[in-house]
């Protein structure tokens, strides 16, 4: 399983989801997420790449505050692996509120649910 395939299945259980963006005018009802990898994470040392350390942007958006759907879905991204609310948002344009996170996926995570799994 690859990294965002990871990320996709885990979030899905919660709500819909996709990669960057859907498509204009093709959005599911709310709530659902997009994500999509960041630059960086990886660390370098001696001139090699020492080790990698996927990151996401996750955005959740979702029409009225619903404490259970943050809760599941915050529980979703830990087990993932490190995460962070960046900005929390009314979104004028969607007419919707939004969460903005910062994931650092923990890869030993991903190599635990493919071990169990097989």
């Amino acid at each position: 399983m690859t990294c965002d395939e990871f990320v996709y299945t885990t979030l899905t259980r919660v709500c819909p989801g996709t990669y960057i963006a859907y498509d204009q005018g093709h959005a599911p009802a709310l709530p659902w997420f997009a994500y999509s990898p960041r630059r960086g994470g990886e660390v370098f040392a001696d001139d090699e790449n020492y080790s990698r350390l996927p990151r996401y942007r996750v955005e959740l958006l979702f029409k009225e505050m619903d404490k259970d759907l943050i809760a599941r879905f915050e529980e979703a991204l830990s087990q993932l692996g490190t995460w962070s609310l960046y900005l929390s948002d009314y979104l004028e344009t969607e007419r919707c509120l939004y969460h903005d996170y910062r994931l650092s996926l923990n890869l030993g995570k991903l190599r635990e649910r493919e071990a169990s799994n097989g």
